[in-house]
């Protein structure tokens, strides 16, 4: 016997997939911490989103249709869709925080003329599209949902983790065994904890730990924006979410008392090697990049905007001003399908991840997933290719 802490599941990470599993095995009676890097708190990742909950993949679903068959392809698209409704049904409700979020119209706009035949074929191939009178233009079957304070939302689940007795460790994993009755883990202050399972969801940390996921999991960098106008008329109108076809723009814009809030991320192609491959939180880059990412959003993206907007003179006859940018980082497979399931050899690590910008809704129903797995060691949810069939694994019934 040692005298480790020792836990039934732990796990890695704290944003929101991490989160949410941790609160619903929490509701099963288990025994639960969640470990994260010091000097940053549960949800601090969220705050550096566009703060929506979307209904489908950031990609364009004809690109996972090419690569991995219209069966995965309809599977990927419908498991936001599951995410996005188990989040406002389920999770909202059990961190209390369902009066802090608004319903968007969803838009998918195609730019250019190749854009707009991915989104007609879209469209044919039945993924939840719906033509408007702009030809470029369509809107989501499912709305999307948009978080009016960030901060609040992230006080709110860390009221919740400790509601339900979650411990919280913050220190970074430095090592990871498995072996087959537990699961032991070394921390960076180096004491040594240990769990039945544990569960992967810090994407950009899971190759540090596991290095023979360096060559599968790759960054993924882009930037976040914040406009906002004033609206002294507050003149109203429903919130809206909009992409561009090929994933590469993300915008949210909303009312919020007399102002009107943007939120822009992308277009990844103005970023050095169009952010691919690169952790560009780490380097400095030269102010000429922010400032053609500025220009494109006031030259090309505010009027794909102020076009979604009925009463649109409000936005054009008034001066939009830059609040903030920044970098941001995600990660993303390489070949584009996202992992979940057993990361390890015997059946106790499991993990989640490669769901590029899409994290509330597709961590919710992974959320969801992880559990079952853990209590049944099985769930109908998961598709067979989103195992890490790389590492040629099997989930072990011990």
């Amino acid at each position: 016997m040692t005298n480790n802490q020792f836990f039934d599941v732990i796990i890695v990470g704290a944003g929101a997939f991490s989160c949410f599993s941790a609160l619903l095995l929490k509701q099963k009676g288990m025994n639960v911490a969640v470990v994260y890097s010091e000097n940053t708190s549960p949800m601090e990742s969220f705050l550096q989103t566009l703060n929506t909950c979307w209904p489908s993949l950031n990609d364009p679903p004809t690109r996972a249709e090419v690569a991995h068959g219209h069966e995965v392809a309809l599977y990927l698209h419908e498991f936001c869709i599951k995410g996005l409704n188990y989040f406002k049904e389920t999770l909202l409700p059990l961190i209390e925080d369902q009066n802090n979020w608004l319903e968007a119209d969803c838009f998918r706009i195609g730019a250019k003329d190749f854009e707009v035949e991915e989104l007609v074929d879209a469209f044919n191939l039945g993924f939840g599209l719906k033509k408007t009178e702009n030809a470029s233009v369509f809107k989501e079957d499912k709305s999307s949902l948009i978080c009016l304070n960030s901060k609040l939302f992230q006080e709110n689940i860390i009221k919740s983790l400790a509601k339900n007795n979650v411990t919280l460790i913050p220190y970074d994993v430095i090592k990871l065994e498995e072996r087959q009755s537990k699961c032991i883990l070394e921390l960076k202050n180096n004491s040594i904890i240990e769990s039945e399972i544990v569960v992967l969801g810090s994407s950009l940390n899971i190759a540090k730990i596991m290095p023979k996921f360096q060559s599968i999991l790759i960054p993924m960098s882009d930037s976040l924006f914040e406009y906002e106008l004033d609206n002294p008329e507050n003149s109203q109108f429903k919130p809206i979410n909009l992409r561009a076809s090929n994933g590469h723009i993300c915008a949210s814009v909303f009312n919020q008392k007399d102002k009107i809030k943007i939120k822009l991320s992308g277009p990844r192609f103005l970023l050095p090697g169009a952010g691919a491959g690169f952790d560009l939180t780490k380097k400095e880059l030269d102010n000429k990049v922010f400032q053609n990412i500025e220009k494109y959003h006031r030259e090309i993206v505010f009027n794909l905007i102020a076009n979604l907007i009925p009463n649109h003179n409000i936005f054009i006859n008034k001066s939009v001003e830059l609040i903030s940018k920044k970098i941001l980082v995600d990660c993303y497979p390489c070949d584009e399908l996202p992992l979940l399931g057993e990361y390890g050899k015997l059946g106790r690590i499991l993990g989640n991840t490669g769901w590029l910008a899409t994290g509330l809704s597709s961590g919710s129903w992974a959320a969801s997933i992880i559990c079952e797995l853990i209590l049944n060691e099985k769930s109908l949810e998961l598709h067979s290719r989103l195992h890490p069939r790389r590492l040629f694994t099997k989930f072990v019934n011990n």
